[in-house]
């Protein structure tokens, strides 16, 4: 039985320490994937603070191209052709190294004709000046962060260039696409195609839209991008098409888990594209595991954005909590276990008798003696009875020990019954026993001696047993143990009493 409850209390403890460690570890990870919205949320206002930043350009470069042409800037202009870079058959600046300080990046073109593009060069200078770190500031997007360093290019439809706002050898590399000559111009339906971009955002750009490619592997990076595509206007003429190239290292840039590095090395990030199924992965991480915590959301009709947490970091961040949760699991069942290995020791002890339900004389500690003691120092009254049966000796040598063994047990089960369980009822041994009265007075521990032959008489049909007593009630000076010996001595003074008046009665017969 006491196997049993051990068992079951165990059982008890590894639930309810389970339990708290799961829900704790599910708050913990919940939290972590509201970590990740967070993520995809900053990452999506950075993406959202780059395309705004495309069209500011795209905005000015309108605003300059608008602007009244003066007789300065054509003087201008020809100074600036009398400067003309070539490679092979591409005209225009920078082609090869920085060579001139009217732009800063590159300007490729077929167009022999300088003086109808080199008037745009003033306006060309001003995009890398336009990007505002704090643009965002009075805007719907609260990014405020990294500041992309993205290849931007404008190309321009009406004179047939293109500007790069890097520096590109173009013994490397030149842009075919965007290149036309012999009186050909740029066919941008054509062109955008090798961006990916649809006919339905096509027409959109053509009415003044701003729109975003599909996924496509750009020529010159050879590496899947995302381009940013915002017109560009003469007046109310498309004069050209301003594109940002959002690259790896720009999206892998706009997500990055500032606040959590560790993390940063476990997350996994890509984006697909949702017609082609093409996909660009930007971050993978450093350990990987078996399994993940997945979060994904669309960005845009086009987009959708994966975020993928190896549950490796959510084991090594809460490593704390399934330390304690062993170790407060282990603990409590020591501690369970002790309890029920003292309780065993003591029940082996102190109730041999099991059908009495009384301790024995080992429940006499002294502990139990400065529990007595203190409660009488507090003015609480504790009374000692002994008890002892009559004539057992007598019932085990005439009618058998098993009879004598019944009295004894008819005896303990009546004391056990009419004591209350701040009582404590003791069997010192044979057909002895005392009882410790808390809170009860000699007068009131007589109502407990009728009590036991009320009990008594249910239980012993028979009419077997019969008792004797001595009642004493504890003074600030006494102890446990004189109190036994006066209780004691009361107990032989009743016996003698009995014995004295029955002797008496029988001379009277005779």
């Amino acid at each position: 039985m006491l196997q049993k409850k051990y068992l079951f209390a165990i059982s008890i403890i590894i639930i309810l320490t389970t339990t708290i460690f799961v829900s704790v570890f599910v708050n913990q990870t919940q939290r972590l994937r509201n970590y990740l919205e967070y993520v995809v949320e900053n990452g999506k206002s950075a993406l959202f603070f780059e395309e705004f930043i495309n069209q500011k350009i795209a905005f000015q470069l309108s605003k300059d191209f608008a602007a009244p042409r003066s007789q300065e800037k054509d003087e201008n202009s020809q100074k600036i052709c009398e400067k003309i870079e070539k490679v092979g058959d591409i005209l225009g600046f920078n082609l090869t190294q920085k060579s001139t300080q009217d732009v800063d990046g590159t300007l490729q073109t077929r167009n022999t004709d300088c003086k109808s593009w080199s008037r745009d060069l003033p306006a060309l200078a001003d995009i890398n000046k336009t990007i505002f770190r704090n643009e965002g500031q009075y805007s719907f997007s609260n990014y405020n962060g990294y500041l992309f360093n993205d290849i931007r290019y404008y190309i321009d439809l009406s004179n047939d260039y293109i500007y790069i706002n890097k520096l590109v050898d173009t013994n490397n590399y030149a842009f075919n696409n965007w290149l036309v000559a012999n009186g050909h111009s740029i066919n941008i339906s054509k062109s955008a195609q090798t961006l990916d971009v649809d006919d339905f955002a096509l027409a959109d750009l053509f009415n003044g839209e701003s729109i975003t490619s599909h996924i496509y592997e750009d020529g010159y990076t050879q590496q899947n991008i995302i381009s940013m595509i915002t017109p560009v206007f003469d007046r109310e003429n498309l004069k050209g098409v301003f594109i940002t190239d959002i690259s790896i290292e720009s999206l892998a840039a706009s997500f990055f888990t500032a606040d959590r590095p560790l993390l940063w090395r476990f997350l996994n990030l890509y984006v697909t594209d949702n017609n082609t199924g093409a996909e660009i992965l930007f971050h993978k991480p450093q350990n990987s595991a078996l399994f993940t915590l997945d979060h994904e959301e669309e960005i845009t009709k086009y987009y959708t954005l994966h975020v993928k947490l190896d549950y490796l970091y959510i084991l090594i961040t809460n490593g704390w909590l399934i330390v304690l949760y062993i170790v407060s699991t282990i603990m409590f069942c020591k501690y369970v276990k002790n309890l029920f290995v003292k309780h065993k020791s003591l029940s082996g002890r102190n109730v041999p008798h099991l059908i009495t339900g009384l301790y024995n004389k080992e429940i006499l500690t002294p502990a139990l003696h400065e529990k007595i003691q203190s409660l009488i120092e507090q003015n609480i009254a504790i009374t000692v009875i002994a008890i002892d049966s009559d004539g057992l000796k007598e019932i085990n040598d005439t009618r058998g020990r098993h009879i004598g063994d019944k009295v004894i047990q008819n005896l303990g089960t009546a004391l056990a019954l009419s004591i209350r369980k701040s009582d404590y009822g003791i069997r010192l041994g044979g057909d002895k026993f005392h009882l410790i009265l808390i809170d009860n007075t000699l007068m009131t521990s007589h109502e407990i001696i009728s009590r036991i032959h009320e009990k008594l008489a249910i239980i012993d049909r028979d009419k077997l047993v019969d008792f004797s007593y001595g009642c004493y009630q504890l003074c600030r000076d006494d102890t446990l143990q004189s109190a036994f010996l006066r209780a004691d001595n009361l107990l032989y003074q009743h016996k003698r009493d009995k014995y004295d008046y029955r002797h008496a009665k029988r001379e009277d017969r005779t």
